[in-house]
């Protein structure tokens, strides 16, 4: 009986497990590999060994893209996460009226298009006729500035737009975990006499504390493979050191014909993704085991 069930539970995993291999370790393990030739697309490929990681350290456009990468990464989890916290410990309270329609508005950005979301926004933001430069003309700001092409204005535009996408999603996931949290605690703090900060602080924030690492990890890996928002947003409109991100420079390669050079950034990427979440999980281990 028992082997019959381990049969039937390869068999349930072997379809999900060979999609997993085929589109993604595969692809990851080419990629790898690819990262020490020189291909074109056409013909033959040659080793060229460590030579494009060595030519990636010596472009001038790679510490940009680096950097903007680290910004974007730096400004968007952290502001989701604090900010889809504060926003569910409102929305779950006792006196909260319409739970559900602000839920609900919240997390609608999240399952529209990135790429819709991006013109949309590319439309209100827009230097001539887009209603935000309106708005800023109206308030008496003469001379508002292109806010996707203007000094740091390009970035701080994605990282905000990211923000407000993300809340929802972030926010809904916190819902879940408050609603798990036992009344009993609220209650004997009460008792004793805390404060809302205190009860925040030493009750709520711990209790939702796997929630919160979950969300800091997953935010981490997909902002550093940021890409269709920077490029539908500004992207288009050619390479700039303020808003070239690992993604969007690496596409650019691709679209040159450099693929071993495309692979190589994608191994930085790769590196990069792989750091900070054992790194954030080491540290949170650490934290929970110290506390």
């Amino acid at each position: 009986m028992r082997a019959s069930r381990s049969i039937n539970a390869y068999a349930f995993l072997a379809f999900p497990l060979t999609i997993l291999f085929v589109f993604t370790l595969l692809p990851t393990i080419a990629g790898l590999g690819l990262s020490v030739f020189q291909w074109g697309g056409g013909g033959g490929a040659s080793f060229v060994g460590l030579a494009n990681f060595r030519a990636l350290a010596a472009d001038e456009k790679f510490p940009p893209a680096l950097w903007n990468t680290l910004v974007f990464v730096l400004a968007t989890v952290p502001l989701t996460t604090v900010a889809a916290f504060l926003l569910a410990v409102l929305v779950h309270a006792r006196w909260f009226v319409g739970k559900t329609a602000i839920r609900t508005l919240f997390f609608l950005p999240t399952v529209v298009s990135i790429v819709a979301i991006g013109f949309v926004w590319r439309w209100l933001l827009d230097s001539d006729a887009g209603p935000v430069t309106a708005l800023a003309r109206g308030i008496g700001w003469s001379h508002p500035p292109n806010w996707l092409q203007d000094g740091s204005w390009p970035m701080v535009a994605i990282i905000a737009v990211s923000v407000w996408r993300g809340v929802g999603f972030c926010l809904v996931l916190y819902l879940a975990a408050l609603g798990q949290i036992s009344e009993s605690l609220y209650e004997a703090a009460e008792i004793d006499g805390a404060s809302r900060g205190g009860i925040l602080r030493h009750i709520t924030w711990p209790q939702v504390a796997p929630m919160t690492v979950f969300l800091l990890v997953t935010g981490v890996i997909g902002a550093l493979q940021v890409f269709d928002i920077v490029y539908v947003m500004t992207g288009q409109t050619g390479e700039t050191n303020t808003t070239n991100v690992l993604n969007l420079y690496l596409y650019r390669q691709f679209t040159y014909g450099q693929y071993g050079y495309a692979a190589a950034i994608a191994v930085v990427i790769f590196a990069l993704t792989l750091i900070a979440t054992l790194g954030q999980l080491r540290f949170l281990r650490a934290k929970g085991g110290a506390a």
